[in-house]
């Protein structure tokens, strides 16, 4: 909408206001009004990315009805960075006091004052369902809360921080999560197994840390529901498993940047004994770049019929690419560079109809390219 200016007094005398949104607008750096702490009977309050500034009202601990609350600032790019909330956060005690809140967003709103003091407070949040704290300057390691009182969460997003932590054990207690993302901070130390036997587990991001441990050990445990997987960029090594039985539901992959080997040849075998003829019959995106792998391309690749990325670049991989990959009909994007790939580009290559980037450079492949791609 694009609102601007004041916001008068006056807003205070809809006594039966419950829903109020003004996200997305152009408020130009003016503070957030105190008189939002007074709207008592609110249950949704959303002024994400209206370009507040200065510090978040502790009088908003007065809201004790409400279920939705997200003050998320927009992310800090070179393009928009005039446009960037500068929020912050100096005492967060008063959070405690939002006993009703289902979902807290506060995604880049500056929390670097509280310490590791968010866990503790947002821990007596009873129904707390969703919480999002991306990119908000939180550091040092991340503690144990005495008792976990998180039963009823969901997602956790706390990506792109500067915590100095082993992995999260107490989230491996909280059985009713379906999201975590905790990717892009300074996460040391083994990543726990338990996280395969999380039972509501779709989405898991721990990528960009220092992650270590074998992948073998980790993908051989349930993942009853995973859907979204990405462990790139850490340090987990080892070979990949040939059973992938239990990721009949996995849609994206990405063990990238680590040091994983083996031929790409054993890591599945016996596609005949899967039910949709298929290994992983949902994935959509497979990356696998910056290992050790070895070996030739396996046609197997060819049976992941829903695939639209896949990239293999920087590896051992030799041998030619295999005809099959040319009836991967969805695919968008693939990767092969920086590998020993040798002879031609098959010509079903060029029948992929929604081809938009190929890389296949740094190989030591010859001939001409198919028809249709020249």
């Amino acid at each position: 909408m694009n609102l601007s200016g004041e916001i008068r007094p006056s807003l205070t005398k809809l006594k039966s206001l419950k829903y109020l949104d003004l996200s997305f607008n152009s408020f130009k750096g003016m503070p957030i009004p105190q008189l939002f702490g007074s709207l008592k009977i609110l249950l949704y309050l959303n002024l994400s990315g209206a370009e507040f500034s200065g510090t978040i009202p502790s009088n908003f601990g007065n809201l004790s009805n409400l279920q939705y609350l997200d003050l998320s600032s927009k992310y800090p790019s070179y393009y928009d960075f005039e446009y960037f909330n500068d929020l912050s956060i100096g005492n967060i005690e008063w959070m405690a006091s939002l006993v009703s809140l289902k979902y807290l967003g506060m995604d880049y709103v500056n929390l670097s004052s509280v310490g590791s003091q968010w866990v503790e407070v947002l821990n007596k949040l009873p129904i707390l369902i969703e919480l999002h704290l991306d990119g908000c300057g939180l550091s040092n390691s991340i503690p144990s809360p005495s008792f976990v009182n998180f039963t009823s969460l969901l997602v956790i997003s706390i990506n792109s921080n500067q915590f100095i932590s082993m992995f999260l054990e107490w989230l491996l207690n909280v059985s009713s999560l379906g999201s975590i993302d905790i990717s892009y901070n300074q996460l040391h130390g083994r990543i726990p197994l338990g996280l395969g036997e999380l039972p509501n587990l779709q989405h898991l991001d721990l990528s960009g840390n220092h992650l270590e441990g074998s992948i073998s050990q980790l993908l051989r445990k349930n993942w009853k529901k995973i859907e979204f997987l990405n462990l790139g960029q850490n340090e987990l090594h080892g070979p990949i498993p040939s059973f992938f039985g239990n990721f009949c539901n996995l849609k994206y992959l990405d063990l990238g940047d680590n040091y994983l080997n083996r031929s790409l040849l054993e890591i599945i075998k016996g596609i005949e004994t899967y039910s949709s003829k298929s290994p992983l019959p949902n994935l959509t995106e497979l990356y696998l770049y910056e290992n050790q792998l070895m070996g030739k391309l396996p046609n197997w690749l060819g049976e992941l019929k829903n695939l639209r990325g896949l990239d293999l670049s920087n590896n051992k991989l030799a041998g030619p690419i295999p005809a099959s990959l040319g009836t991967l009909r969805h695919l968008e994007y693939m990767r092969l560079e920086w590998n020993k790939l040798n002879g031609s580009l098959p010509n079903s290559i060029g029948r992929l109809s929604q081809l938009k980037q190929l890389i296949i450079y740094s190989n030591q492949l010859s001939g001409s390219l198919p028809d249709s791609i020249g």
